[in-house]
C-alpha cells in the first residue's frame, strides 16, 4: 500500500469553507515530501493542489492524517469530495486503543503539555465531588502530542504548537509567521508513519492469541476513515438557525436564570432555595437546599465533597431525581435537576472571556452552526458532539432555534425503539421480536408478565403499561434493583420498594429469557477474549469492570453502525445530511422536493438490515418516526410511503410543549419587557 501522510494549516472553522494556511505532506514510497503557502493564493490551491492530490488519489495512495474531519474538511473547501478518496484517521485509532486499554489510557501521559502519572477511576458513584473532577481532568486526552508521547515515547512542544496555532485561528500576522507556520505544519506529518506502526503494533499485542488479519485490520481503519470524511460533509454544510430569535434568546439568558430561580421559589415558598438581593439578582442558598436534602431522609446515600458536604452539582441530583422532560411541581429535586440542566445549558451561550469556546464560535457568517460532531466519541463508537454548539443535546424547547430559511425544509428520522429490537435480533429472543412487531413493547410485556390479559386494551391498562416502560428502559441498560426502585418512584409520582422492583425484574427475565441468557453471555465472552469487537470493527479492549457498562456495548454500539451506514447511504443518494442525534438522521432539502423523506426512510431501513443477515433478517423490519419542519409548511402531518409525517412551521418538541411555551416569549424580543 502507497500512503501520503498529510496535514492542513487553516482557519475560518465556522464557515463552509475553510481559509487554508498552508499544507504539508509526504509520500511513503518515495519519501518526498512536500509543503504549500497556501494564504490568500487561489491559483496554488485551485490548480496545483487540487490537481495534484487528485492525482495522487488516481495512483491508489491511502491519505494518513491525525484527525481526518479537518484535512477532509480541507480537501471540501479545495472543491475536492473528500469520500472519493482513502483515508486513515489516527486520531480514531487512537480513541480505539485507549477505549479500556490501560496500558494506553493510564499511567505516564501528556496532559496539556505537562507528563503525568494517572490511574483508572473508580466507579463513578464510589467517589466523591472532587474525585470525579480529578477523574475527569485525569482522562486520556488523545491529540497528536499526546499520541506521540504514549505510542513514540516523545514529548512535543506543545508551548510551541499552542501559540503558532493561536496565531492562525486568531487569522493575524500570518505572513509575518510564515516559516515558523511551515514549520510547525511539516513537523506534524514526520510523526504519522511511525504513529500508524506503533499503533499497529498495539493492535498486535491487544489481539494476540485472537485470529487476527492484518488486511481485514486496514479495511475496518479505512472504514473509519472513511466515515470521518462524511462527517466532514456534515459538518462542513453544517446545520441553520433562526439568528435574530437565536441573538434575542442569547441575550435573555440571565432573564431565563432569574425568571426560572423566581419559579422555584414561588413553588416551595416555605424553603426558599434561592435568596433575591437588591437590583433583581438571586443568588442560590445552599445552605437551605442543604438543610433540604438532610430532612428529606437522603443526605445517608447523597454525593459528597471531599470535605464531607452534601455534592450540590447536577449529577448528584439526578442520582436521586432523574428526570429529563417531565419535572414535577411538588419536587424540589426535580426542579433543581430542571434548573442546573437549564443552567448548564445556557452557559454554552456566554461569553466568558476565557479560551473557552461558547455557542457562537461555530456559528459561520451565514446563519448556519458548524460544531464539532466527536464521531466515536463513547465506548460504543457512539457520536459525542459538544453541547456548546449543538442545539439538539441542549433542553428539549430550545431546539426549535433550530430553523431552515424559506424554501427549505428539515426532515428528521428516527428509529422507533430501535435498541429494543436490536437487542432481541442479536439474543435471538423471538418474544422480544413478538413484543416489538405488537408495536407495543410495554403492554406486550405486561401480558407476558401475567399483569395485563391478551386481549387487554391501552387504554384499560395505562398505569400499569407505564410501569413496565420504566421496567423496560431501564433493565435494557442493566438496571440494579435498587436503582430501579428510585426510578419508578420518580417516573411514577409513588413509591416502589426495591422487593417490589426485584419481582418487576425477575417478571422481566423470566418473559425474555434468551436475552437475558445473552447479556449473561456478553460478559462471559469479554473476560475470555478481553475485547468486544462491533461489526464496523471497533473495539472496546478487556480493562472495563464495570458489567454493566460492558454488556450495554454491543446492543448500543449496534445501532452506532447502523446510524453510519445510514449516513453512507443518504449521502450517495444524494441527500444533505446535516447532522445525526443518537438513532436519528437529519436532512435539508428544497420546499417541495418532500420525497427526499422516502428516499431517507429506505437508507435508514436497508442500514439497519444491513448487519442483520442470515435467518434473522426476516425480522429486522425496524419501525421509523418521520418529521418535517419549514417556514413555509402550516402545522399537520404529510403522509409518506413509510408512513405520516409530522409538518410544523418550527420545531417544537412534543416532550418539551409546555417548556416552550414558558421561555417562549424569550426567543421573540418584541413579546418580552425585561
Amino acid at each position: 500500500m502507497k500512503y501520503c501522510y498529510i496535514d492542513f494549516e487553516y482557519t475560518n472553522s465556522s464557515e463552509e469553507k475553510l481559509k487554508l494556511v498552508s499544507c504539508a505532506y509526504s509520500l511513503s514510497d518515495t519519501g518526498e515530501s512536500f509543503k504549500y503557502w497556501l494564504y490568500n493564493d487561489s491559483e496554488m490551491q485551485n490548480t496545483y493542489l487540487y490537481r495534484f492530490l487528485w492525482e495522487l488519489n488516481q495512483k491508489g495512495y491511502i491519505f494518513v492524517a491525525y484527525a481526518v474531519t479537518a484535512e477532509a474538511s480541507s480537501f471540501y473547501s479545495l472543491g475536492l469530495d473528500p469520500t472519493k478518496f482513502k483515508w486513515i484517521d489516527l486520531y480514531l485509532e487512537y480513541r480505539c486503543l485507549t477505549n479500556h486499554n490501560h496500558n494506553f489510557a493510564y499511567g505516564k501521559q501528556l496532559l496539556d503539555g505537562k507528563v503525568k502519572t494517572t490511574n483508572p477511576p473508580k466507579n463513578k458513584w464510589q467517589m466523591s465531588e472532587e474525585e470525579r473532577e480529578s477523574a475527569s481532568s485525569s482522562k486520556p486526552q488523545h491529540g497528536l502530542a499526546a499520541a506521540c508521547f504514549k505510542v513514540l515515547g516523545e514529548k512535543v512542544d506543545t508551548d510551541f504548537k499552542d501559540h503558532i496555532r493561536d496565531i492562525i485561528i486568531a487569522d493575524e500576522e500570518i505572513l509575518e509567521n510564515k516559516d515558523e507556520i511551515l514549520r510547525y505544519n511539516e513537523s506534524d506529518i514526520q510523526y504519522l508513519p511511525r504513529l500508524m506502526k506503533g499503533m499497529l503494533n498495539e493492535y498486535g499485542r491487544l489481539l494476540t492469541g485472537s485470529p487476527k488479519n492484518k488486511k481485514l485490520l486496514k479495511e475496518e481503519m479505512l472504514r473509519r476513515g472513511e466515515y470521518a470524511a462524511r462527517t466532514a460533509l456534515m459538518e462542513r454544510v453544517g446545520y441553520p438557525i433562526d439568528l435574530e430569535s437565536t441573538r434575542a434568546f442569547s441575550e435573555s439568558v440571565n432573564g431565563i436564570v432569574w425568571a426560572l430561580q423566581s419559579e422555584i421559589n414561588e413553588l416551595f415558598p416555605t424553603i426558599l432555595p434561592f435568596t433575591k438581593k437588591p437590583n433583581r439578582s438571586i443568588s442560590w442558598s445552599h445552605v437551605r437546599t442543604r438543610a433540604w436534602i438532610e430532612e428529606s431522609g437522603l443526605a445517608d446515600k447523597w454525593l459528597n465533597t471531599d470535605k464531607g458536604a452534601l455534592s450540590l452539582k447536577l449529577d448528584a441530583f439526578k442520582q436521586h431525581f432523574n428526570y429529563r422532560h417531565d419535572f414535577p411541581k411538588d419536587s424540589l429535586g426535580a426542579q433543581m435537576v430542571r434548573y442546573l440542566g437549564i443552567r448548564k445549558n445556557l452557559n454554552g451561550f456566554l461569553h466568558t472571556g476565557k479560551k473557552k469556546k461558547n455557542f457562537w464560535d461555530s456559528v459561520g457568517t451565514d446563519g448556519r452552526v458548524r460544531p464539532y460532531f466527536g464521531i466515536y466519541g463513547a465506548q460504543s463508537a457512539r457520536s459525542q458532539p459538544s453541547a456548546t454548539g449543538f442545539i439538539f443535546l441542549k433542553s428539549a424547547w430550545m431546539r426549535v432555534l433550530c430553523q431552515p430559511d424559506s424554501g427549505k425544509a428539515i426532515a428528521g428520522i428516527d428509529y422507533k425503539s430501535q435498541e429494543f429490537l436490536i437487542a432481541a435480533l442479536m439474543s435471538r429472543d423471538m418474544n422480544m421480536v413478538k413484543a416489538y412487531e405488537s408495536g407495543d413493547v410495554y403492554l406486550y410485556l405486561a401480558k407476558l408478565a401475567g399483569e395485563v390479559p391478551w386481549n387487554g386494551k391501552r387504554e384499560d391498562y395505562e398505569e400499569i403499561r407505564n410501569i413496565f416502560k420504566v421496567v423496560t428502559l431501564a433493565l435494557q441498560f442493566g438496571m440494579g434493583e435498587e436503582a430501579l426502585s428510585k426510578e419508578l418512584t420518580n417516573k411514577l409520582g409513588k413509591p416502589f420498594t426495591v422487593s417490589q422492583s426485584r419481582r418487576l425484574i425477575n417478571l422481566f427475565n423470566r418473559s425474555y429469557r434468551d436475552y437475558t441468557k445473552y447479556r449473561v453471555n456478553i460478559i462471559r465472552q469479554y473476560r475470555r477474549d478481553k475485547f468486544i469487537k462491533l461489526p464496523c470493527g471497533w473495539y472496546m479492549w478487556g480493562d472495563n469492570d464495570n458489567a454493566k457498562s460492558a454488556g450495554n456495548v454491543p446492543i448500543q454500539g449496534q445501532g452506532s453502525s447502523i446510524m453510519r451506514k445510514a449516513v453512507a447511504l443518504a449521502q450517495d443518494r444524494g441527500l444533505t445530511v446535516i447532522k445525526t442525534l443518537h438513532d436519528a438522521l437529519y436532512i435539508e432539502y428544497d420546499v417541495g422536493n418532500e420525497n427526499d423523506m422516502n428516499v431517507l426512510g429506505d437508507c435508514m431501513k436497508e442500514a439497519f438490515s444491513f448487519y442483520f443477515q442470515g435467518d434473522m433478517e426476516q425480522y429486522a423490519k425496524v419501525n421509523i418516526d418521520l418529521n418535517c419542519w419549514s417556514p413555509d409548511y402550516d402545522n399537520g402531518y404529510l403522509d409518506t410511503e413509510h408512513g405520516r409525517a409530522k409538518m410544523q412551521s418550527k420545531y417544537i418538541d412534543d416532550r418539551s410543549i409546555s417548556e416552550y411555551e414558558k421561555w417562549k416569549p424569550y426567543f421573540e424580543p418584541e413579546e418580552f419587557n425585561l
